[in-house]
């Protein structure tokens, strides 16, 4: 499933949502930021042309198990309870060194960015404060940039250079609260899950942010 095909479902979604919760809600549109505390489940190895297999020599994930991320997000509470959020994140990477047979010296660093779009239900507790629940999809894209210096065929010492990309839609899940502050700004915070891709399997987080709404 494509970045494209999400939107359609989860604008549809929305239409419906819209339609069952009635027509005399005023559509709410907001922006927003979010600061991320994420947790991966990473690749324990990877394949690089003209460097071979690299492998964490303790069977643990190549990636790192834990890192920060930032997210800018926009979005539209077209219903007391329901609206959608689109959304870019970028995640932090991991630069690792590791032992390579037939080099001297090798290293790699990742970095990871992830498009979304979400469908968000809410459930008002108080005249302030609304649990969320969110269901939507999300594309995670990560670059593996690797160099690893060693002699080549004829004895030469040299540096070579290496360099792929895994990218792939998955679905997201998370659940939260908000709190408006004043009329027009508000903080949530979010728990999410994440499928990912070839090297980062899926994503764990916990963001909290602030958001202004018109």
């Amino acid at each position: 499933m494509n970045m494209k095909l999400a939107g359609i479902a989860l604008s549809g979604a929305m239409l419906v949502s819209g339609a069952s919760f009635g027509m005399d809600f005023d559509p709410k549109f907001y922006l927003g930021a979010e600061a991320q505390a994420n947790k991966y489940k990473g690749a324990k190895e990877v394949k690089i042309t003209g460097l071979g297999t690299i492998k964490n020599p303790d069977n643990k994930s190549l990636f790192g198990k834990s890192g920060a991320g930032a997210s800018a997000f926009v979005g539209s509470q077209f219903s007391e309870y329901a609206g959608v959020e689109l959304g870019y994140t970028v995640l932090g990477g991991a630069k690792v060194s590791y032992k390579q047979p037939g080099f001297e010296k090798s290293s790699f660093k990742t970095k990871s960015r992830n498009m979304y779009v979400d469908v968000l239900g809410y459930v008002p507790v108080c005249e302030d404060i609304d649990l969320i629940g969110s269901l939507g999809m999300g594309r995670l894209s990560t670059k593996v940039n690797a160099k690893a210096v060693g002699p080549n065929a004829a004895g030469v010492v040299e540096t070579t250079n290496a360099s792929l990309k895994s990218s792939k839609t998955g679905l997201r899940l998370g659940l939260g609260a908000q709190y408006k502050v004043t009329p027009n700004v508000g903080a949530r915070f979010m728990v999410r899950h994440q499928k990912g891709n070839q090297f980062v399997k899926s994503v764990n987080s916990a963001g909290l942010g602030l958001f202004y709404q018109f």
